[in-house]
């Protein structure tokens, strides 16, 4: 963690290169609205992904989650448990593919540096897993709020997950590790995901208000393994224009500042998905970064 603290405590404006930069550390991709793609979830494991967006619109009275990005895109055979969970749960038992073997998460488990933490270090734990067992994550994204029940039936879809023990889970101020970690983003209910003392799914949190009060609760390590925030809404960003214009870069640097000192990972959504896209790349990992949230599969090859 130091490394990273350090590398921010300066900030100095660099010519941005075409060309993918290399940093001291491993790069995380999240894949954005994994659910257009042709195969979601399989189609970015493939490429070394192990991150997976999914975004659903709630129906109240079927109690249904359907992914989609906007309500006119909806297809009732394709929901978060079918587009995602149940793809996970597949690669995780070593059902996808046979390239692909079963996770050992008795190894995985087993591990003595899997230990309960009140102080998890989420860029370790997503860059190295335990027992050999790289984690999944699954950030789910309602885009419906209004209903009570909805987060519920978010819980209610991981009870596969669950019952098989796979999942990451908060227990009375210590977290402890699965290989598989769900995290909660969009409209998800802050309250009802931080007001009980056992939970087994976690918060993607505003790396731009981290230091904000929410009621009685606040951002922590415990809560967020990872912190996000839209790049075209960073002050002086030019709404995503490349390349990022100088005056925006500390602002860069202090959302990833505060993100690192609670030990909560670092996402910036919404990077243009034009050739630029690199130039804006470069200078979030050069600001520290710990994802590049990617639309483009060919980008991981780029920067591994």
């Amino acid at each position: 963690m130091l490394f990273r603290l350090t590398l921010l405590t300066s900030v100095v404006a660099v010519a941005l290169a075409t060309e993918p930069i290399k940093v001291d550390r491993k790069v995380l991709f999240h894949s954005h609205n994994d659910y257009v793609h042709h195969r979601p979830v399989y189609d970015a494991f493939d490429h070394g992904v192990l991150s997976f967006e999914s975004d659903f619109w709630f129906d109240e009275h079927k109690k249904a989650l359907y992914v989609a990005h906007t309500p006119l895109g909806i297809d009732h055979s394709k929901t978060f448990q079918t587009q995602t969970v149940d793809r996970v749960l597949n690669i995780v038992q070593g059902k996808y593919s046979d390239k692909y073997p079963a996770s050992n998460v008795k190894k995985f488990y087993a591990d003595p540096k899997n230990q309960p933490t009140a102080h998890p270090d989420w860029y370790k734990y997503f860059s190295e897993g335990f027992g050999g067992v790289r984690p999944i994550m699954i950030l789910a994204e309602p885009k419906t709020s209004a209903d009570p029940d909805m987060w519920k039936t978010v819980v209610d879809a991981l009870g596969e997950l669950r019952s098989q023990g796979l999942l990451t889970r908060y227990e009375y101020g210590k977290v402890h590790f699965g290989p598989v970690i769900v995290v909660g983003t969009g409209n998800t209910p802050y309250s009802q995901v931080v007001a009980t003392p056992v939970r087994d799914y976690f918060m993607d949190c505003h790396a731009d208000g981290l230091k904000d009060e929410h009621g009685q609760f606040q951002y922590n390590a415990t809560a967020c393994p990872i912190s996000s925030a839209g790049y075209p809404s960073v002050p002086h960003s030019n709404l995503g224009l490349t390349p990022p214009p100088k005056a925006a870069i500390p602002y860069f640097a202090k959302y990833t500042c505060d993100a690192h000192k609670i030990n909560s990972t670092v996402r910036f959504y919404g990077v243009p998905k034009t050739a630029g896209r690199i130039d804006d790349f470069n200078m979030l990992l050069q600001q520290g970064a710990d994802w590049l949230n990617i639309d483009h599969f060919e980008d991981v090859k780029r920067y591994s």
